[in-house]
């Protein structure tokens, strides 16, 4: 009787290990930069529309010439809620210099216009960009598309690190970029 129990309590944990390794993967959250494929260059200058929460029409164009960051989120993403404090504090941060950060709301089954009011995010977010996160290859959340002021994919990644260097890398260098296009 013992050793069936024993048994039996293995697989559960086994079980529970497994579908947490499941659940992580299919997150999107990791720390592994993806690099980019052909999808994602195939893309590069050509444009899509969302609305935001207020119901008005956001394009990707209206970034061109500032670095961009879209950050694909949703309600029900632990992940999201580590990070998007983070997003909001290098928006505050950078915003006033030209750094562009856009949410993108995706696989959403809840209102995300209520979580953003509840949470008090002062960056723009669009809703209903699954088709958009295809086209970056962004499969979970939270994924992260970094685009230079050119329209250029610079990369996505995936992680969940409020203060994830790339983040404040990522803004200095698109700055930089921006006024060497300005000069």
């Amino acid at each position: 009787m013992n050793k069936i129990l024993t048994l039996l309590v293995s697989l559960v944990f086994i079980g529970i290990i497994a579908f947490s390794a499941y659940c992580h993967r299919n997150s999107g959250v990791s720390e592994v930069s993806k690099t980019l494929n052909e999808s994602h260059k195939a893309y590069e200058g050509k444009d899509w529309t969302l609305n935001n929460l207020d119901g008005k029409p956001v394009t990707l164009s209206d970034f061109q010439g500032k670095p961009t960051m879209l950050v694909f989120w949703a309600t029900w993403c632990p992940y999201c809620k580590k990070l998007l404090p983070g997003i909001q504090e290098l928006h505050e941060k950078y915003q006033s210099q030209g750094l562009r950060i856009l949410g993108v709301n995706i696989k959403e089954d809840w209102k995300p216009e209520v979580y953003w009011r509840n949470f008090g995010y002062q960056f723009d977010t669009v809703i209903d960009g699954d088709d958009v996160a295809k086209i970056y290859g962004v499969s979970g959340t939270p994924g992260i598309v970094f685009i230079a002021p050119s329209g250029k994919v610079l990369g996505v990644n995936s992680f969940s690190d409020p203060h994830h260097p790339l983040l404040e890398r990522f803004a200095k260098e698109g700055l930089k970029l921006m006024k060497q296009a300005d000069k």
